[in-house]
């Protein structure tokens, strides 16, 4: 017995060192709420996914609510009302990196933590920052998907969400950079906005595609935006003469990529991501995980925290070779 009591003991202790807080160890039942940019879109719906898994082992009670638009003013309203039932811990990824700043700067004088992914808040406004993957990988990605199919002098269109939407203006930022320095001769001959609306993607894709016939490769850094991209190019039967590359869930893109409209198209894994959110919040809820800190979890890996700042992977590029390896 004291033999089993020593094992356990040991067991236990190593988890802490390595980050790890055993089932039974996982402190106080707390309320996360997870606030996506909008309800309704895949890439969001398997984050929520991940979430509620992890959740269930972390002793977390768990609600998923946003607005039904990409509405700054929409999260703002959300979050109050979750300062207002006393959540622990809000997670958001946001429409706007000031606008809910206020909000969420109120929630932390409250004991709130708050934990951003995917789009960024002010930083002010948040504890810790889960970022999809690297700004230059990412856009590194993108500009190589175009290159390699379209050529190193391609014309580019850029299909983005909206002018002020965070993650995917870092994103462009990085395309712009790359591009400039690799590829010279690739040139981007318009940005247009779709609003993460699959119905406006769509309309902003086919007037790309109408006033600007000498595209060759539109960049669609948006679940919807790449979605309604593909379909412009599939309605104007552009296919092989357009190629279409964007960050957006395998459900959604599945058939393009098959289709030969989408060759190459980078994002991460959506669901592990959903649940790296949800056990990063335990470990602010519980005041265990610093500025510049080290973490693993278990089926996931280990983690660094760099001011605040966790990187959860690096781009995992869907092509037809291996789309139907994922499924989320």
């Amino acid at each position: 017995m004291k033999s089993i009591t020593k094992t356990l003991l040991l067991a236990s202790a190593l988890c802490s060192l390595a980050g790890i807080a055993p089932a039974h160890a996982q402190g106080k039942r707390i309320k996360v709420a997870m606030v996506p940019k909008l309800i309704g879109l895949s890439v969001f719906k398997a984050n929520e996914k991940g979430a509620i898994a992890a959740a269930k082992k972390l002793n977390i009670q768990f609600l998923y609510t946003g607005p039904v638009t990409a509405s700054a003013q929409g999260q703002v309203d959300i979050i109050n009302s979750l300062i207002a039932r006393r959540f622990n811990v809000i997670t958001i990824t946001s429409n706007n990196p000031t606008q809910p700043a206020p909000a969420l700067e109120r929630a932390m004088k409250q004991g709130i933590k708050v934990v951003s992914y995917d789009s960024d808040v002010a930083p002010d406004a948040r504890d810790f920052f889960i970022q999809n993957t690297s700004y230059p990988a990412m856009g590194k990605a993108m500009v190589d998907s175009v290159e390699k199919y379209a050529g190193p002098d391609a014309k580019v269109a850029i299909l983005s969400s909206t002018p002020d939407a965070a993650i995917q203006n870092a994103w462009l930022g990085a395309v712009k950079t790359y591009m400039t320095a690799n590829f010279p001769k690739m040139t981007v001959v318009t940005t247009q906005y779709g609003e993460s609306s699959p119905s406006k993607s769509l309309s902003a894709g086919l007037n790309i595609l109408q006033a600007y016939p000498d595209v060759t490769a539109i960049i669609a850094p948006d679940g919807a935006a790449e979605v309604g991209a593909a379909a412009a190019v599939k309605k104007l039967g552009r296919t092989g003469k357009v190629f279409v590359t964007g960050a957006s869930d395998p459900d959604s893109i599945r058939q393009y990529v098959k289709d030969g409209i989408i060759k190459a198209s980078p994002l991460w894994d959506e669901v592990k991501e959903g649940e790296l959110v949800m056990n990063v919040s335990r470990l602010a809820a519980d005041d265990k995980l610093k500025a510049n800190d080290t973490f693993t979890v278990a089926g996931l890996g280990t983690y660094t925290v760099k001011d605040k700042v966790i990187v959860f992977s690096k781009p995992l590029v869907f092509t037809a070779a291996n789309i139907d390896q994922y499924h989320f």
